[in-house]
């Protein structure tokens, strides 16, 4: 029998979700791989899909979350951005604040069902 347990899901918006934990993933990978290419591949994205996705989230920031350097004979590559690792560094610090409270209200709540 599975035991009782919650599933937080938190995206950011304004008219319209523009930022959750695929975002988060592909920046993240992007930063470790240094290229957007290599971390949409190993998200099974598509290039076109993974662009469009930091563009949407840059687009309703207001900053760019990425460095991008086009390839050629030294290779393209991407990294993020100084205001890309503190936005990422507060989204993480705020998902990590939520979910603290959130297992203590699940326990406060639902002690006697799990």
């Amino acid at each position: 029998m599975e035991e009782l347990h919650y599933h937080l899901h938190i995206r950011l918006a304004k008219n319209e979700v523009f930022f959750g934990p695929g975002v988060l993933t592909l920046l993240t990978l992007t930063q470790e791989c240094e290229s957007l290419s290599a971390a949409a591949k190993s998200m099974d994205l598509s290039y076109s899909k993974a662009c469009k996705m930091v563009k949407g989230s840059e687009t309703a920031l207001g900053f760019k979350l990425l460095d991008r350097k086009i390839g050629g004979t030294g290779g393209g590559g991407s990294k993020l951005t100084p205001e890309g690792i503190e936005f990422l560094e507060k989204y993480s610090a705020f998902l990590n604040e939520l979910n603290t409270h959130a297992s203590e209200s699940f326990v406060r709540y639902f002690s006697k069902y799990i």
